[in-house]
């Protein structure tokens, strides 16, 4: 059964009006609540945005901290546990030994690298 073309034409019509009422009466409800936005906005003041160097700096520095807390932590933690139960010998002091501990990390660390480049230590 073939569907005479007026009638057709007639329906989408009156699909098209159904549906320009729908979205007149949605972004009616949007604009307005954009317009607060908008308004909220501009009584508070300017948003602040960084742009993509800020966050790459961010970034970098909550990098830099993360590996500076790995690296000191164990060392201090030891070091401070030594100094409450058995102490330090003369001359020595809590300062030193972090910097002794830190030193090893950072030469371990360095050897294990260098171990993975040469393929070696399996």
């Amino acid at each position: 059964m073939q569907v005479p073309p007026h009638s057709t034409a007639e329906a989408d019509a009156l699909e098209e009006a159904q549906f320009r009422a729908r979205m007149n009466r949605v972004s009616k409800g949007a604009s307005l609540s954009g317009r607060r936005r908008e308004t909220d906005e501009d009584e508070n003041g300017s948003r602040f945005r960084l742009g993509w160097f800020g966050w790459l700096l961010i970034d970098a520095l909550v990098v830099a901290g993360t590996i500076l807390v790995v690296l000191t932590w164990p060392p201090l933690d030891t070091c401070r546990t030594q100094g409450k139960t058995v102490g330090f010998l003369a001359g020595d002091s809590v300062e030193k030994c972090v910097s002794r501990g830190i030193g090893e990390r950072l030469t371990s660390a360095d050897q294990n690298l260098k171990m993975i480049l040469r393929g070696s230590g399996h």
